[in-house]
This record gives structure tokens, sequence and C-alpha cells, in this order.
């Protein structure tokens, strides 16, 4: 199949082309920066065109035209997420596209109402739209927590404790912020499996079908990662105690009443419905869908010493 990869230089849109090509498929990238595409990519690219905006809709019939299936892979930016889809989408069905991956990988949006966790509406509304008034059927992935997201990995900005996230790395030892009991199960995926899955995903037997897919790369306490990384790296992780998941709750709604945007307590209801279970995957099948297996912790870990 030819593949669209809207977004082909993020780090899902590189780990999802890479295998694409890999089984086989060829790919043709959408994106702003050419330059930020692993050039071993690029030279295997069927084409790639260039967008100045996520509305430029020259770039984007240009793009859709004669493809097979269309994965967006478009960062987690709510005008991207909303606007920026709809009018990919509105491309693709100009195109004759039956096949649709919407920028996927969340948390289960639908386990929590609109307003909980803002980043995620933008996506629900997307979906929601589409089954309104689209000719087409999107496909979307509910991954958990990336891994690379929960470590701040490269291109992941900040997820360090002073805005909400669990670890920081810039301590001597590095430091795991819990809330709860810290054996509370989170469902996590890598980033490139999540690549490697959407690849098979949107090429697979029924994806003109849509739907919907859970599935992770692991299931872990943040202490079984304490745990592993302690194993592996043979250094100490510090605990550090927040609170009770009840004390986190009440940290996460006085920050709403105080007026504060929602990105300052965006992380803070990120780790709380995490930690709470809201979001505990149901695995699910998806009839023609067979994903490659998944990576392990100590997988992960061993390809990046740094971390």
């Amino acid at each position: 199949m030819l593949i669209l990869i809207a977004g082909i230089t993020g780090n899902i849109g590189q780990h999802a082309a890479r295998h694409a090509l890999t089984l086989g498929h060829q790919v043709r990238g959408l994106s702003r920066t050419p330059d930020k595409l692993d050039p071993s990519i690029m030279a295997r690219c069927e084409d790639f065109v260039c967008s100045t905006t996520y509305y430029d809709i020259a770039a984007l019939d240009q793009a859709c035209a004669g493809v097979d299936a269309v994965i967006c892979a478009y960062a987690g930016i709510p005008e991207l997420h909303l606007d920026g889809q709809l009018l990919l989408l509105r491309a693709a069905e100009r195109a004759g596209v039956k096949r649709f991956l919407a920028a996927s990988h969340n948390n289960d949006w639908r386990k929590i109402a609109m307003g909980e966790v803002p980043i995620y509406d933008p996506a629900r509304m997307f979906h929601v739209q589409a089954a309104l008034t689209s000719t087409m059927k999107p496909l979307h992935i509910f991954s958990g927590t990336f891994v690379d997201v929960l470590f701040g990995g490269e291109g992941q900005g900040d997820f360090t404790p002073e805005v909400g996230g669990v670890w920081d790395s810039r301590t001597d030892p590095p430091q795991l912020h819990v809330w709860g009991s810290g054996h509370e199960k989170w469902c996590l995926t890598t980033e490139e499996d999540g690549g490697r899955w959407a690849a098979e995903l949107v090429t697979s037997d029924n994806a003109e079908n849509g739907g919907f897919v859970s599935l992770c790369s692991m299931e872990l306490s943040l202490m079984e990662l304490k745990d592993t990384y302690e194993r592996l790296r043979g250094r100490e992780v510090q605990i550090i105690r927040r609170g009770t998941i009840k004390d986190l709750e009440t940290t996460v709604e006085e920050m709403k009443e105080a007026g504060s945007h929602w990105a300052d307590w965006l992380r803070y209801a990120f780790v709380l419905y995490c930690t709470k279970g809201t979001w505990a995957l149901i695995k699910d099948s998806f009839e023609g869908f067979h994903p490659s297996t998944p990576t392990s912790l100590e997988a992960w870990l061993e390809k990046r010493p740094s971390v």
C-alpha cells in the first residue's frame, strides 16, 4: 500500500514510516520541516510534501492524492488534533481514501468527561464530528502512557515533578515521585511500538471499518518500574512520597479553582487518572490486525543507556 504519514517528522511518524517500509509498503510524508526527517527514511519515501501550515489545503490535497491509507501522526496540540485532523480528513475524503488512523496512542478518553483532561477533548470532538459527517470511519488506538514521556525522552517536553510528572533524572540518585501506594498498575507503551502498531493497523484487513483498538507494551506499577531500573542500572532510585490519591485529587481541584491555565494542572490530572486506574486498558482484538510483539521495559532501557 501507499501510506501517507501526516506529521512524519515526529517521533511516532518516523517509527511508523520505518516499520511500514520494512513491511514492504510505500510511504509518502507530509510535514512543514523535511530537515527533521531521518535521511534514511527520506531517501526511501515515495514522495514528500512540504506544507506551510496545517491548513495548507493545496498541500493536503497533493499529499492525499492516490494514497491507500492515511496515518495522522500530528503532535498533541489542540489545534492539530481538531482543526488539523478535520482538514486532513476532508482532503482524504476528496481523494477517495478509505483507511484513516487518527492521531492516537492516547489514554482512553471515553472513560472521562469533557474538561477533565483537556488535551484529549479535541481528539474526542474530532471523533464525534467524523462520525456525524464523514463517509470515512477513522481508526483510533488507545495505548496508555508513553514510556518515553514518563522518562522525559527526547522531544517529549517537560514531565518533571515540578509540573506534575513523576520521574526526575536531574537528581543523584534519580527520583520517582509517587502518589498513592506506588503499586497501582499503569498501562505503558514505547513510542516505537506505537509507530509499528500504527503501520500494522492501518494496513490490516478490516481497517476501512474503523473503530477502536486498545493495547499497550506493558502494565507496570511505579514500584515495579523502580525495581527494574535499579536492577538494570545498578543504582538506587529515591522514592518521594507526595501523598494519597485523595491528596492528588485535591491538588488538581485547587489548581482548577484558582483559575490556573489548563496546561498548569494537566500533568497532575494525567497522573491522577493513571494512578486511579481510570484508564486501565481492556485489551481487545481487531479482526485482521495482528500486532507485532510488544517491547519490555528492560529492552527499552537497554537501548537507552542515558536514561
